[in-house]
């Protein structure tokens, strides 16, 4: 979990897919309870999210 807050702890502003992408597999490494389901729910969520807003849109 100490890294998990490192990564957390250098993001100033809304964490890149790739920042995101640390922190998820750091989580997948932990035991899997109900809190550590919940933090990769939610990042996947977000990481879903910041893929959408980074994805080009289409030219009409």
């Amino acid at each position: 979990m100490e890294t998990i807050v490192k990564i957390a702890a250098s993001i100033d502003d809304i964490p890149t897919v790739e920042e995101t992408d640390a922190m998820l597999d750091e989580l997948r490494r932990r035991p899997r309870d109900s809190a550590t389901a919940k933090m990769i729910d939610e990042l996947l969520e977000l990481r879903m999210l910041l893929g959408a807003a980074y994805e080009p849109t289409p030219a009409e």
